[in-house]
């Protein structure tokens, strides 16, 4: 809050915006807090059984993540890249000037 704001306010003001930034650092704490169980409990996990530890964020924290689609990485035919590799072999021998 600004002090030029500070001195146009009235009590009520003042007061609702002490609540709301006390409010606002209840909810920051409370998300540390989270944070550093989660840590806690994810470093319990990988010092004491690690073939149980997770292979992602997605597994420790699924509600962050549950609008990410996973999707994998579609692949090409490998005739289409060959065809696409021999044009442009062709491209540069006819660039270059050669001839087959």
């Amino acid at each position: 809050m600004d002090a030029v704001f500070y001195w146009d306010m009235t009590y009520g003001e003042i007061v609702t915006a002490i609540e709301g930034n006390q409010n606002k650092m209840k909810l920051q704490m409370q998300f540390q807090a989270n944070l550093v169980y989660q840590l806690g409990a994810l470093v319990g996990v990988a010092f004491n059984e690690p073939n149980k530890y997770p292979q992602s964020a997605k597994e420790v924290f699924p509600k962050l993540f549950e609008d990410l689609i996973d999707s994998e990485p579609k692949q090409q035919n490998w005739q289409v890249m060959k065809a696409r590799i021999e044009e442009y072999n062709s491209y540069l021998k006819q660039k270059r000037g050669e001839t087959d």
